[in-house]
């Protein structure tokens, strides 16, 4: 039974602040190499978001797949958090109102 188990080293590649509003952001693109992302809503307006295609909240929406609940307040580190595994295709956000702010890290191996 004997062998050796190696697991994957990871490191971070991108740790940014981003501005998201109604216009919609791009959070991440396509990078083959992600091992993992995280991104979390450390502004105050609820943050929507999509994986491989725009978020769409007008007419015939709306399409997003998942939504950051608002921090408590600018920075404070309770807002929602979105961690995923395993993908490598792009990631948009976007605001129903106003303008929010999230902080997005990608791993890579």
């Amino acid at each position: 039974m004997g062998g050796t188990v190696r697991q994957a080293t990871t490191r971070v590649s991108t740790d940014s602040t981003i501005s998201v509003g109604t216009a919609g952001s791009t959070i991440f693109s396509v990078n083959n190499s992600r091992a993992s992302l995280s991104v979390q809503n450390v502004g105050t307006t609820k943050v929507y978001i999509r994986f491989n295609s725009a978020v769409n909240l007008g007419a015939g929406g709306p399409d997003y797949s998942y939504l950051l609940a608002p921090a408590s307040g600018t920075n404070e580190g309770d807002g929602g958090v979105l961690s995923v595994d395993n993908f490598t295709g792009s990631v948009y956000a976007k605001t129903a109102s106003g303008s929010s702010t999230v902080v997005s890290t990608e791993f890579i191996y």
